[in-house]
């Protein structure tokens, strides 16, 4: 533990590049937290106050949840210092001497790292539940009915690649195999439910944007050399660093049953968070859902997957695990020093995904890096082995893409709507 605290005082590395806040007043990133961010507590807030209006067993916890959320959403709105964390968890003592390290003109909700406040926002959502009796997690999570119908939304779409997938994967070469479902697992990130919500778009909007999207909207595309380098591999285990539960979870089991049978790869491991976190992301309880309605479906091709995807894990072909450290503010140039263990996991790995928006803002720290910074630059010496980022675009962070067409697209768009996802990023520090 001393290790990582003596690590933490590093979080804020000097850069020429600084990290986003809500200081910067024309960007996404201001928006989002002026907007976006009260909105998502409020609407918790609602949920929350229903559910024991409901229920007169869970009035004491509700109203005790309500009343430390509104408190959280004043406290932003007001533009206050970020409090330290009541409670217990394991990553307890980590946040509350990260927020001490803030300085005093960088510690409140405008001022603070927009990487660091958003974590701090869903973080401290979590222990306001966490604090009640009946309302914790793994039993309850917030989110969870809204995941679980994204889910259901979604199933006609799932059932056609399911279909594909079983039926049609052998007639294709490798390299086709793999670039198709790497782009129907990068589009995938599309189906994010927080920011489905801010643009006013249903599930339906989203799950087919892999057959209509072409390559002309990844602004970034390494596409061709992360096919051949995965190719390349004479075994060994790939992981995916997950984001979104859903479809773009189901997209992602996707790629990793085309990864065992395109490549020598053993194994494909996948990273969930160990709480919930940022509305949509996995969890075990969402993984296991999902298996579990593929297995029910009446879908013949979905059952199917079901019944095989649950062999792959019985047998060690798949893999989940967690880490705290996918739930800590941390960009991820700070892991080596402050989480030594995963670093040097992930350094086990023949090769890595990083899925969605969340993560990629973690590899490059959430810097405002000038569009045609190289993407290994902003990794800021986050090398524990060859990676990749699939990445629908949903915030400011944008590195090694042509800066003149980004200038354009934020020029000719609406001001939020190149962060909807329409367009994206395929990043690799492969040579």
């Amino acid at each position: 533990m001393e290790s990582i605290m003596n690590s933490v005082a590093g979080y804020f590395k000097s850069s020429e590049s600084p990290q986003l806040c809500g200081r910067h007043t024309d960007t996404f990133c201001f928006r989002s937290i002026r907007d976006r961010h009260p909105v998502t507590i409020t609407k918790i807030i609602d949920r929350t106050f229903k559910m024991g209006c409901s229920n007169p067993d869970l009035e004491k916890d509700t109203k005790s949840v309500a009343a430390k959320l509104s408190r959280l959403k004043n406290r932003l709105q007001t533009d206050k210092e970020l409090e330290l964390l009541e409670g217990e968890g394991a990553d307890m003592e980590i946040w509350n001497h990260a927020i001490k390290q803030l300085k005093p003109n960088s510690n409140t909700w405008f001022s603070a790292p927009w990487l660091f406040i958003e974590c701090y926002m869903y973080r401290a959502i979590h222990q306001a539940f966490q604090a009640t009796t009946s309302l914790t997690y793994p039993d309850y999570d917030t989110f969870r009915e809204e995941k679980c119908k994204g889910l259901e939304d979604s199933l006609n779409n799932m059932s056609k690649i399911a279909a594909l997938l079983i039926n049609q994967t052998s007639d294709k070469p490798p390299d086709k195999l793999l670039a198709d479902f790497i782009k129907l697992s990068l589009w995938g990130n599309r189906a994010d439910l927080s920011i489905l919500k801010y643009f006013d778009l249903e599930i339906s909007d989203v799950t087919d944007a892999a057959e209509k999207d072409g390559d002309e909207m990844i602004l970034c595309n390494h596409l061709d050399k992360v096919v051949r380098y995965l190719l390349g591999l004479q075994g060994g285990q790939v992981g995916i660093i997950l984001d979104n539960s859903g479809y773009e979870l189901f997209g992602d089991m996707c790629l990793a049953e085309v990864v065992l049978r395109a490549t020598k790869v053993s194994s494909v491991t996948l990273h969930m968070k160990s709480l919930p976190w940022f509305g949509s992301d996995v969890t075990d309880y969402d993984l296991n859902f999902l298996l579990d309605s593929l297995k029910g479906s009446q879908d013949a091709a979905l059952a199917e997957l079901g019944n095989m995807w649950e062999s792959r894990f019985k047998n060690r072909q798949f893999i989940k695990t967690d880490h705290m450290y996918w739930t800590s503010p941390y960009g991820f140039c700070e892991m080596k020093s402050v989480s030594p263990d995963l670093y040097s996991e992930l350094g086990n790995y023949e090769f890595l995904f990083f899925k969605g928006d969340l993560n990629y803002r973690k590899l490059v720290n959430d810097r405002s890096w000038p569009y045609d910074t190289r993407f290994g630059v902003a990794l800021e010496g986050f090398n524990p082995t060859k990676l990749c980022a699939l990445r629908t675009i949903k915030s400011d962070s944008i590195v090694e893409c042509d800066a003149t067409r980004i200038e354009k697209i934020l020029e000719d768009e609406n001001k939020d709507k190149p962060f909807c996802g329409a367009y994206a990023l395929i990043s690799s520090n492969i040579a």
